[in-house]
């Protein structure tokens, strides 16, 4: 009944457990994971023969959207999860997922998630406009500074099913029929951005997105990445933030974004040296 698609990336102990993690939890429905390897130096071998309905799929890195839309073309359910590889299934969250959903118009379904410490982590917002990032990055801000009295209000105000504008793609739940509808992830989003601008699109078709309180996954986030990656991944934010803007907003918000991104990554690169910074403000100016 569903297809999990992992996406493996130099994360083999993460992968391994995540693995582990659905198969000791997930009792009430039919699944099978697809596991798109990124990595040919990881072997999942042992795996594959220990576990029934698990495939590895040896795949070279062309970034996340293309490897989740290879997971979703070789699955065989009728309903999908793209789930990040450093998470760990703690409750099973298709107990009454179907039964509470069915009925309403959904898009993409974003699970709850947890930090390794059972804390809430924020995983939904608001449009990606100019406006809508400030919001976001305030709510953002009061989780990453453990303001536990917003975080616990963000917390209650969504522990009922919630209609969102977005879910992060680390554990997005949807129709396999309304994911083909709206051809997947866009490909040009390497990473970062994929998972709003699909629930954009998928807004546009008529689609309601929702976040599902009623279960609980641990993620690691941002604790498997070095300094050298985070400097690949932050260049690769911005370039798929202008791409974003550029499809799905207005030219004064796409002005407002190159300006603002110019004037920041100017100072930075004056005073710091970094070349990733040099990097994104060329970005600013050349939008590619």
């Amino acid at each position: 009944m569903v297809s999990i698609v992992i996406i493996n990336y130099k994360q083999k102990n993460y992968t391994v457990d995540c693995i582990k993690s659905i198969y000791e939890t997930i009792r009430s429905v039919p699944f099978e994971i697809i596991v798109v390897n990124n990595s040919p130096e990881d072997d999942f071998s042992p795996l594959e023969n220990h576990f029934d309905n698990l495939t590895v799929i040896k795949n070279q890195n062309k970034g996340y959207s293309q490897a989740n839309n290879l997971g979703a073309k070789n699955s065989k359910f009728e309903h999908l999860l793209f789930l990040n590889a450093d998470t760990l299934f703690v409750t099973d969250p298709f107990a009454d997922l179907f039964r509470l959903m069915e009925k309403r118009n959904y898009g993409a379904v974003g699970l709850k998630l947890f930090n390794k410490d059972n804390t809430f982590q924020l995983s939904f917002g608001v449009h990606n406009d100019f406006q809508g990032e400030s919001e976001n990055k305030a709510r953002e801000n009061y989780f990453r500074n453990k303001n536990f009295e917003k975080t616990l209000e963000i917390e209650n105000k969504y522990s009922e099913i919630s209609p969102v504008d977005w879910v992060t793609g680390a554990a997005m739940f949807i129709r396999k029929k309304t994911f083909n509808e709206v051809n997947g992830f866009d490909e040009r989003f390497f990473l970062y951005y994929e998972d709003v601008e699909i629930c954009k699109r998928l807004e546009d078709k008529g689609y309601q997105n929702y976040f599902y309180p009623f279960s609980k996954i641990i993620h690691f986030k941002g604790e498997n990445v070095n300094n050298n990656f985070n400097e690949t991944t932050y260049f690769y934010s911005k370039q798929s933030q202008i791409l974003f803007y550029k499809l799905h907003n207005s030219f004064l918000n796409n002005f407002m974004l190159r300006i603002y991104l110019f004037v920041k990554f100017f100072f930075l690169s004056v005073f710091t040296f970094k070349k990733v910074n040099w990097k994104i403000l060329k970005l600013s100016i050349t939008g590619s």
